[in-house]
């Protein structure tokens, strides 16, 4: 029975090759056809509008269906010292191909690939259509929720130490919080910043209508996003001057207040300028009338197109009154970025071109190769830059494309567009070290992990490899002394079906078996150690990675963190086991043999309460303790803190003895949810509440008054929202001062 099983599995899923992609005929049509020139002087808005198509995202997918190249799977990959953009490296004087990714000799050869991916994927989606699994590239019920976890928990945790303040301005100010940066050195950036003496925070305010100047009129705004920016000047607790800048106007190329819709995300305070990131995209779907989970782009002939976005870094000049310097702009939604300590900024986007039928052939390059540049001028990438892997075999899903650019800012209040590299067949979850951008990406069960080496603002991708599982976020990887490590959840899906069990009925149920496990990877991203099978049928919720030694959180019911011990690569050890209720979203080091955990309360049956922070000490990782723990729930009500899912809202300020977050109080006898800030101190082994700040308006009516953030200047501290900022001191958190921004 088993062997008629396999005959007509095989039957039902070979597909023969056509003649036209045999690899013969494919190299006569590339060396018959020489590389196109790229295009240039392509408007911002004409780009969007010709290249909708390209950037369309299937509606419920996630970062991680795009399957990466595995070259070199079971062997592992060698690094590349020197890669140039023909995709060869430079070996003992000798030039040799790349190991697994190379330039593109022509746009042609894109499309090529584009074509034969599409034509898997479809494939691959009648097969899960025959087999009733879920298409969209998650396979399996399970899975769909632990990802839907990683998604939710995406930020929500760090184990970077506080910033040094480096970017005051002439006048002397005092010391001040930035924001935490997983790698020191490597700069993170956030909504809100502040140079000592001014506080920059961005917000996007959505409004039903806008006054037209135009049209001398109100019109209706589709709900859209108009990105504000509120600057307040403050000393000693005080606030000397306030105001809000409306960035739409300096981002009127895109015609927002028609078709497109621009949202702000992050901001840097950095060499004597305002960075200001964010995305451009087409308007939400009830916009043109579709009423479904995909917007679509009409053009001037009528056409629809799928949804598209843009990434862009607008720079100012500081002060209260910032001037637009000029825009950078690549094609893609916003991944992620980061400031290398060389002062190279890298600006990193996720591109995805799913809807292969609409690019309808290999000249509209606008469609299926990502553009950089600035609003007058927009070029796509030219061929030698998108990066291809070499073994198109592997491709299981559409193309896709991580689109990174360094920019040099060393150069005070002005920016330099070093490099842009798109490398093809990928995208992910990103983590940054001083000297690389690792990119994790999950298929099938398992993570493939390419390793970038950025320097000056150049990108060379140098190396791939593969570990099992998926990866939460950023923080479960870690680059140290020379290896990489990375925690990932595994889950494992048995399938008793069969094709007769199919058609008969006669299939068993099937189950998903769940484990964790961290793997240490070498350079060439070989795996060279591993530990696995802990915290079984559970999932990771936070990690720490603090030297030689990684901290692990899982959870179902209970809150088991473990310490794992890395200082032999080669053989990980778990040193102990620590269990309590609820978890950890968020893992810190407060001070020598301390380490802070922030999170979601719970009780013995994993039913979630309210929050906690809670104090291990791990003096001795062979024995932790729980040295302190306060929990705030609702008796009646639900507790909740965007904290547990935002890292960047917690205030951490172990050199003020201050932990600060926002909670939210929901009674559930009436509907009169309480908004506030709260700060407490670590003191003798227990937390003290040190005091809470709210915001006059409180009752939640809109985001833009929910206090989302928190920061100190000298020894005052500061909450802010949209609409208003508040001040306090910060020893006894009594109010000082407040501003609002109406």
């Amino acid at each position: 029975m088993r062997e008629n099983d396999e005959k007509l599995r095989e039957m039902l899923t070979s597909e023969e090759v056509p003649e036209q992609l045999s690899p013969e005929n494919m190299k006569k049509m590339l060396d018959e056809k020489a590389p196109k020139k790229k295009r240039s002087g392509i408007s911002m808005v004409g780009r969007i509008a010709a290249g909708a198509a390209a950037c369309a995202v299937v509606a419920g997918s996630y970062a991680g269906t795009a399957h990466m190249m595995k070259a070199h799977k079971d062997s592992g990959s060698s690094s590349v010292s020197t890669l140039d953009g023909k995709g060869t490296t430079k070996v003992s004087g000798k030039r040799v191909e790349a190991p697994y990714m190379n330039g593109a000799e022509s746009y042609e050869e894109v499309y090529e690939l584009m074509e034969k991916s599409a034509k898997k994927y479809e494939r691959a989606q009648k097969r899960n259509q025959r087999k009733g699994l879920i298409t969209g590239g998650v396979k399996y019920e399970d899975e769909v929720s632990a990802i839907a976890d990683e998604a939710v928990a995406e930020e929500a945790n760090s184990d970077g130490e506080l910033a040094p303040a480096t970017n005051g301005t002439a006048e002397a100010a005092p010391e001040y919080s930035d924001t935490y940066d997983q790698e020191e050195g490597v700069r993170e950036a956030d909504i809100v910043k502040t140079d000592g003496n001014n506080i920059y925070y961005l917000w996007n305010e959505r409004v039903d209508y806008y006054y037209d100047e135009k049209k001398a009129a109100y019109v209706n705004s589709f709900d859209q996003n108009f990105p504000k920016m509120n600057i307040a000047s403050v000393k000693d607790g005080e606030f000397i001057d306030s105001t809000t800048i409306d960035l739409t106007p300096d981002l009127s190329g895109f015609d927002i207040q028609g078709r497109f819709d621009v949202t702000i995300s992050d901001m840097y305070v950095y060499n004597d300028m305002i960075e200001v990131i964010g995305s451009v995209s087409t308007m939400d779907s009830y916009y043109y009338g579709q009423y479904n989970q995909r917007a679509y782009y009409i053009d001037e002939n009528g056409d629809y197109h799928p949804p598209v976005s843009s990434t862009f870094v607008s720079f100012y000049t500081k002060g209260d009154e910032p001037e637009l310097i000029g825009t950078y702009f690549q094609d893609g939604w916003y991944n992620d970025v980061r400031i290398a300590p060389d002062g190279c900024m890298y600006l990193i986007s996720t591109y995805n071109t799913v809807d292969f039928n609409s690019v309808q052939d290999a000249d509209n390059i606008e469609r299926y190769i990502p553009c950089c540049g600035t609003d007058d001028k927009i070029e796509c990438i030219p061929p030698e830059d998108v990066l291809l892997p070499t073994d198109y075999n592997e491709q299981k899903t559409l193309l896709s494309y991580t689109v990174i650019s360094g920019i040099d800012l060393n150069e005070q209040g002005d920016y330099t567009v070093v490099d842009s590299k798109a490398l093809a067949g990928f995208t992910g979850t990103i983590y940054s070290s001083a000297d690389n951008i690792y990119a994790a990406v999950y298929n099938n069960g398992d993570s493939d992990i390419t390793r970038i080496a950025v320097s000056g603002g150049t990108i060379e991708p140098m190396a791939s490899g593969t570990v099992e599982g998926y990866v939460l976020n950023q923080f479960s990887m870690s680059e140290y002394d020379g290896y990489f490590r990375i925690a990932t959840t595994i889950n494992k899906y048995h399938d008793n079906s069969s094709v007769i069990g199919d058609i008969f009925g006669t299939n068993e149920p099937s189950y998903t078996e769940r484990c964790n496990a961290v793997t240490v990877l070498d350079m060439d991203m070989n795996t060279v150690g591993k530990i696995k099978d802990f915290g079984a049928d559970e999932q990771i919720k936070s990690v720490n990675f603090s030297g030689n030694m990684g901290y692990v959180v899982t959870f179902r019911q209970t809150d088991p963190l473990f310490a794992i011990d890395l200082s032999d690569p080669t053989e990980p050890v778990i040193l102990d086991e620590f269990k309590i209720n609820g978890f950890s979203t968020y893992m810190q080091k407060w001070d020598d043999g301390l380490l802070l955990g922030f999170g979601v309360d719970a009780d013995s049956s994993g039913r979630q309460s309210g929050v906690k922070i809670v104090m291990f000490d791990n003096s001795d990782p062979n024995e932790l303790k729980q040295v302190g723990i306060t929990s705030i729930n609702e008796y009646n009500g639900y507790v909740y803190s965007t904290a547990t899912v935002e890292r960047k809202a917690l205030l951490i300020a172990p050199e003020k003895n201050l932990i600060g977050f926002p909670i939210t109080v929901t009674n559930y006898d009436a509907y009169d949810p309480k908004n506030a800030y709260v700060f407490y101190s670590y003191e003798n082994g227990e937390f003290v509440k040190r005091g809470e700040l709210s915001l006059r308006r409180s009752d939640l009516e809109s985001g833009s008054y929910i206090a989302d953030r928190a920061l100190y200047i000298g020894d005052y501290v500061y909450i802010m929202s949209g609409k208003e900022f508040v001040s306090a001191d910060i020893e006894n958190i009594e109010l000082v001062d407040r501003v609002d921004f109406e």
